[in-house]
């Protein structure tokens, strides 16, 4: 009985003992677990805040536009939070898939303690194309009502002014919010509305005229220029001269065509095949720098059945963009393709309190100054408008389609 009491004891003290360190040992790796996670989230702050800071950067000193000199980032290791981060920056490591043309790369690494931690970020180029609707400081006067609706990206430099029940599907962004008269009617915000935010229209032509005289096709002196594409050509005559037809690869081979230095206008139609922006982009007064659309615009992939097609158009006019009177744009329906960029003026429709009631269908976004009437005040005649965002041009855009003069983040990747 003894030798059982004193076994049993023994025993006891034993597993007293396995608990005691089996209890320290849990006690040691759940301090090391809390320590690690302590350490792994500091880390990951600051590569966060470092990255913060270079992008910052970028967006207030844009990186070789406006004079700006380049930015290598930050190099020399920077203590924050306890810890250090270094920034650099390159413009080779990523390229647009489409268009090949260079994005930023940043990339701010973090060392706290015993623990590294990476952010990556890509950036672009912001332009225009990224817009269903940019109005500006004119267009900014014009009120949107009820049934009007807007899918996409909208922008207004100025206040935004509604009637009723307009929507909107696309994040808005106002420079100077919203008018306080139109809350009443509460407008339909789908993704959120940002106010504050500084967007000028920008009318810097001088890489796409560049692009046209070197590699691309520009044309200059008198005589209206009518460009028809079909597909992998197109048909381009001069005035009153006959009809040339010519391969899109041999025309215009990186896909700038401009008309300057012309008192003529621009007229273009037809079937796209490839990524293309057009121009009218003579400043010099108001006869010129004008676009006129003869007829459909479509692309010959169309992407919202196939949305890995690669054809885009940019049709960019200093002033008008003009809808013709004729059979072909009568209607009932008639389409656009492309981003349409009017800096001074307004996309107009010819005759548009004469002539019989259409629809005028654009996939792929407008920016205008100013916002003109497409339809009578009894919308009987002229056409009304249908605009619906190409969602390919959130991340690429058609070549050499104007900028804002600054950089805008593509990518975040922790």
């Amino acid at each position: 009985m003894g030798k059982a009491s004193i076994l049993l004891v023994m025993g006891y003290c034993t597993l007293l003992l396995m608990s005691g360190m089996l209890m320290s040992d849990m006690s040691v790796q759940a301090y090391d677990n809390a320590m690690n996670y302590y350490e792994g989230v500091s880390v990951r702050n600051i590569a966060i805040a470092g990255a913060n800071m270079a992008a910052n950067y970028i967006f207030l000193y844009p990186p070789l536009v406006n004079g700006n000199p380049w930015f290598n980032g930050y190099t020399t290791p920077i203590s924050f939070g306890g810890g250090t981060f270094v920034v650099s920056i390159d413009s080779t490591t990523s390229v647009d898939p489409l268009s090949g043309a260079r994005r930023l790369t940043l990339r701010s690494t973090a060392t706290y303690k015993d623990s590294t931690a990476t952010v990556l970020v890509i950036l672009r180029p912001s332009n225009f194309a990224k817009f269903a609707v940019y109005a500006g400081t004119s267009a900014a006067n014009v009120y949107w009502a009820t049934g009007d609706s807007a899918f996409g990206p909208v922008h207004v430099q100025g206040k935004l002014k509604a009637h009723g029940y307009p929507y909107f599907g696309g994040k808005v962004t106002t420079l100077n919010g919203v008018d306080s008269t139109s809350w009443s009617g509460h407008p339909i915000f789908n993704a959120g509305i940002e106010t504050g935010v500084n967007i000028p229209l920008n009318k810097d032509y001088s890489k796409l005229r560049e692009k046209a005289e070197n590699g691309g096709k520009l044309f200059t002196g008198s005589g209206d220029l009518h460009l028809n594409f079909k597909g992998d050509s197109i048909t381009w005559r001069r005035g009153t001269n006959p009809d040339t037809t010519s391969l899109l690869t041999d025309f215009a081979p990186n896909g700038a065509i401009v008309l300057n230095n012309s008192d003529g206008t621009l007229h273009i139609q037809g079937t796209v095949k490839g990524r293309y922006t057009v121009g009218s982009i003579d400043t010099t007064n108001a006869t010129r720098g004008k676009v006129v659309i003869d007829n459909d615009i479509r692309y010959n992939t169309d992407p919202r059945t196939t949305p890995s097609s690669t054809d885009m158009l940019g049709i960019v006019a200093h002033r008008t963009i003009t809808i013709a009177d004729n059979s072909a744009t009568m209607g009932p329906n008639f389409t656009v393709m492309a981003a349409l960029f009017s800096y001074a003026d307004a996309v107009r429709v010819e005759n548009y309190t004469s002539r019989p009631l259409g629809i005028m269908y654009t996939y792929g976004g407008w920016t205008v100054q100013d916002i003109a009437a497409t339809t009578n005040s009894s919308i009987t005649r002229g056409l009304s408008v249908n605009i619906r965002f190409d969602e390919r041009f959130r991340t690429t855009s058609p070549p050499y389609f104007p900028t804002t003069n600054s950089y805008e983040i593509l990518a975040w990747y922790e």
